[in-house]
């Protein structure tokens, strides 16, 4: 039973959370979140284009390969709503109504006994276990709505010293996450509130117990704490939307590790997520009065996912806000529920393979990298190690490919061997290219390859790269998101050429590219350019089926 009801529990948490932000998925769509994380997140880009012109050195290249590589856990943190099912029900799933990806970097862990001792220690935690103690096993009669009568709630205060406004915070915490629960008598006549499972469940003896109670207590606070909040104050709060900031906020933070957010960061996503970007004028007066008579509810909501060791908090106006290791847990439970992806990260050891090396730093600050990198290399010969990243970089995907790519280079000449052997494969000659060129100032002129000068093909793969890392997995790529990046690494005028070429080359994602371009490009010569291209790949590939023995297009799809 404890297996199946942890089940319950992780479910619990999340009909809690979805039930929060389903309003997101109607009407005014939300302001996306972390715009200060994707600030600058491009400006490693500059150089691409110089790439493009006959003339320019490969090195310019090389100088934006670094800066991107850091940058793209960042592309896929860009939130926005959608819309509704087939049936006309919305179709509530966190994935959607934050358009994340199918895969989000790892996280490292605890074991499970650290985390459920963090877990009981949380401060919110203390409090519903001791009220649960304080109700008993027979329970307590309620008023009809299910509140504690005002004679129960001043013996609260004198046995627990839990005040009335944190009882009241308390108790609807409780309800939800089903620390406590209301039964009705036979003749409906009498409430009474009993001790609810996820309570009984988190006093087992086990350590996955008082884990799985967290987790449906996080989602309640993450929830319903603005929105209790607002309660103290409903004249007030009627104009605002307190329902699903706090969701937004976890959220948030989980994708903008390492680094975190400062609190005006917070700030603003809670303000435009309680009244919107662009909020009439008496919803704004409405914000104002409630800032200027209680303060702003993003302080609140965060030292109440504090209380439930869900953050910590910034010790000064220069740090950031992060999640605890136990709300990376539970959001990696949440997001599992959504069929996303978040490994756990293996821990340092000479023993990792490069699959674990890229996932370390797709997740880590730099400093933490920079430990993880040279504990990978210890014991490693440098080319052997520059192979190792090079085969997984021409086996995964463009953004496994940048990230591998990037760490490889650190290993400098030593990696020149490996360098030089994946000119062969043509999905990496273009990284290639760029690595050897940077190493020819410390190399003998007899050991350079004999073409280092860019190559139109390898730009092509380059350039699908970079953009099939923005054309995620959405049915509604956001346009100007498509039409940003495009002019990042395509320099003014040349689209035509740029897209003729990607609609050539054997990348296993220019269809995707092309077609996402086509649709989604903002610029309508853009778009119109690319399904062209796509027209024209396909009557290619209808023409090769026909050719004895053709049936993919010939001219592009090895390595020279």
């Amino acid at each position: 039973m404890p297996v199946n009801f942890d089940v319950q529990l992780t479910e619990r948490a999340a009909e809690i959370l979805r039930d929060a932000v389903k309003s997101y998925d109607q009407g005014t769509e939300p302001a996306p979140v972390l715009d200060a994380v994707k600030t600058g997140m491009l400006g490693g880009l500059d150089a691409t284009s110089s790439f493009l012109a006959p003339t320019s050195s490969v090195l310019a290249l090389t100088q934006s390969l670094p800066a991107l590589t850091q940058s793209l856990p960042a592309l896929t943190t860009s939130f926005r709503a959608t819309g509704t099912d087939v049936a006309g029900e919305p179709w509530v799933r966190l994935k959607r109504v934050f358009r994340l990806p199918g895969k989000l970097p790892g996280i490292w862990l605890p074991p499970e006994a650290e985390l459920a001792a963090m877990a009981r220690s949380a401060p919110v935690i203390g409090k519903l276990a001791a009220l649960a103690a304080w109700l008993g096993r027979e329970g307590r009669l309620v008023t009809r709505t299910g509140h504690l009568t005002d004679d129960d709630a001043a013996d609260v205060w004198r046995q627990l010293r839990i005040g009335p406004e944190q009882l009241s915070s308390l108790w609807r915490y409780g309800l939800a996450s089903g620390w406590f629960n209301l039964e009705i008598s036979e003749d409906r006549q009498q409430t009474w509130a009993m001790i609810g499972q996820t309570a009984w469940r988190s006093a087992d003896g086990d350590d996955s117990g008082p884990l799985y109670g967290w987790v449906a207590v996080f989602a309640a606070v993450a929830a319903r704490a603005l929105a209790v909040m607002a309660r103290a104050d409903a004249p007030r709060a009627r104009r605002l939307h307190f329902e699903g900031p706090g969701v937004a906020l976890v959220v948030s933070l989980f994708m903008a590790r390492p680094s975190g957010m400062t609190t005006p960061d917070i700030e603003d996503l809670v303000r435009d997520r309680v009244i919107g970007e662009r909020p009439p004028l008496s919803t704004r007066r409405a914000w104002d009065a409630w800032v200027q008579e209680h303060g702003h509810p993003a302080h609140h909501l965060l030292r109440e996912l504090e209380a439930v060791g869900a953050v910590t908090l910034p010790q000064d106006e220069t740090g950031t806000v992060g999640l605890t290791p136990l709300a990376l847990w539970a959001l990696r439970k949440q997001f599992m529920l959504d069929t996303i992806s978040v490994p756990v990260l293996r821990p340092l050891s000479e023993r990792m393979t490069a699959a674990d090396l890229v996932a370390i730093s797709e997740a880590v600050s730099e400093a933490e990298f920079d430990a993880a990198f040279a504990e990978w290399m210890r014991g490693r010969d440098p080319e052997q190690a520059a192979r190792e990243l090079l085969i997984y970089a021409g086996s995964v995907d463009p953004q496994g490919r940048l990230a591998a790519v990037g760490i490889a280079r650190r290993i400098g000449v030593p990696a020149y061997h490996a360098w030089t052997d994946a000119m062969k494969r043509p999905e990496l000659r273009g990284y290639a290219r760029v690595s050897l060129s940077m190493m020819a100032g410390d190399l003998p002129q007899s050991s350079l390859p004999l073409v280092l000068e860019p190559d139109p093909e390898d730009m092509a793969w380059l350039v699908t790269d970079l953009l099939a890392t923005a054309c995620g997995p959405y049915d509604d790529p956001d346009p100007a998101e498509i039409g940003a990046l495009f002019a990042e690494v395509v320099p003014v005028g040349r689209y035509r050429q740029v897209l003729g070429l990607m609609g050539q080359i054997s990348h296993p994602d220019n269809a995707r590219v092309l077609d996402v371009l086509g649709t989604h490009h903002p610029d309508g010569r853009v778009a119109w350019e690319a399904r062209k291209t796509v027209r024209a790949m396909v009557s290619n590939m209808a023409r090769n089926r026909g050719r004895p023995g053709g049936s993919a297009p010939a001219a592009r799809r090895s390595g020279r």
